[in-house]
């Protein structure tokens, strides 16, 4: 069985809001925008980040996935870890 467009944006629908519903308050912002047809790529890399470090800014600060390719390009690398 062949999937529509319509069933495609239903389960896109689905699992975006299953996301922000595990998502912190102060980080859902980073999501809905990443999500949007006008996002940033820095904004994309921060919810990325976010989520991979378990929403903790001090943790993707210290980030030792070096093989990441977004690692070079994590957010909160200087004061911005000690500010949120």
């Amino acid at each position: 069985m062949k999937t529509t467009d319509s069933q495609t944006a239903q389960k896109i629908a689905a699992k975006r809001a299953g996301r922000l519903a595990t998502t912190p308050d102060r980080f859902k912002g980073h999501f809905i925008a990443a999500w949007s047809a006008n996002c940033s790529p820095r904004r994309a890399v921060k919810a990325f980040c976010l989520e991979c470090n378990g929403f903790d800014p001090e943790a993707i600060a210290g980030c030792t996935a070096y093989a990441c390719p977004l690692w070079n390009f994590r957010p909160y690398q200087g004061s911005e870890a000690r500010n949120g």
